[in-house]
């Protein structure tokens, strides 16, 4: 089952990308070499360094993002009640096939095909957006893992309130802040989206499909509103990092001594 549910998944991403006639697209690549492992750690030291550079409208966005996730906080039980009241048989079959898209067993050898897919038919931006995703998956899921453990917020299916919080700790149990599922689907979907965002299609139906994946959680009584909203916006902020990271070593100014018998000086080389 896990085989087939990854093919599926693999099936769909490329599908979905050539029916947009963006498969061929010409983009910096990214290549799977000791670079790109080297990124991970990089990468994620920049990420947790960045509040150090942010600017005025990086604050506001956290200080927006924030925001809502504290108004969701207030409201997390009005809204599992009403989730709760309204769950059927349709909104229970939306979930099971939305859920998969957060799940690291379908979505990463799912990414692996579509690499692999770039790398047989020599396709630059199907192995870039296949080695991002990846990359904002790994990273997404440390950042998420990391704040679950220091919170270990209860979750609703436990019958405990919303505001139940353990503190940090080594347990398994008790990890619904933020949704796992809920930024991993949002890392991936946010990486495909950007990467062929020239056809509205492709951004909306990975918008949709990470959105649908996070309102399961809701659903199924394993998130808090909050928990999804919060992971989501882990996940696109992370993925976005990531994507402009890699878009400045792609096209990065270098300034080069130059030095022979006709001329001396500095030369400015563009590398896009």
């Amino acid at each position: 089952m896990v085989r087939i549910r990854a093919l599926s998944w693999g099936i769909i991403i490329i599908v979905l990308l050539n029916c947009a006639g963006l498969a061929h697209a010409q983009s910096a690549g990214v290549d799977l070499d000791r670079q790109y492992l080297r990124g991970f750690i990089t990468d994620t030291g920049h990420l947790i360094t960045s509040p150090t550079r942010w600017e005025g409208r990086d604050w506001l966005k956290a200080a927006l993002f924030m925001g809502i996730t504290a108004g969701l906080y207030v409201f997390d039980e009005d809204i599992q009640d009403w989730a709760q009241e309204n769950r059927n048989s349709t909104t229970d079959t939306i979930s099971d096939l939305a859920r998969p898209f957060g799940e690291g067993i379908y979505t990463i050898p799912s990414l692996g095909l579509f690499y692999l897919y770039g790398h047989l038919y020599n396709d630059k931006k199907a192995k870039r957006c296949a080695l991002l995703g990846i990359e904002s998956f790994a990273i997404t899921g440390l950042f998420t893992q990391a704040i679950k453990f220091t919170g270990h917020r209860h979750r609703p299916d436990s019958g405990d309130s919303s505001r139940q919080w353990d503190g940090p700790g080594l347990s398994g149990t008790d990890l619904s802040f933020p949704s796992g599922h809920s930024s991993s689907a949002f890392a991936i979907a946010t990486v495909i989206a950007s990467e062929y965002r020239d056809n509205t299609l492709v951004p909306f139906i990975s918008y949709a499909m990470a959105t649908l994946t996070a309102l399961s959680r809701v659903n199924d009584n394993k998130h808090w509103a909050s928990d999804v909203f919060f992971g989501a916006g882990l996940g696109y902020f992370t993925a976005k990092a990531i994507l402009g990271l890699h878009d400045r070593e792609n096209g990065r100014l270098s300034i080069i001594p130059v030095i022979d018998d006709e001329y001396s000086g500095l030369m400015a080389e563009f590398r896009f």
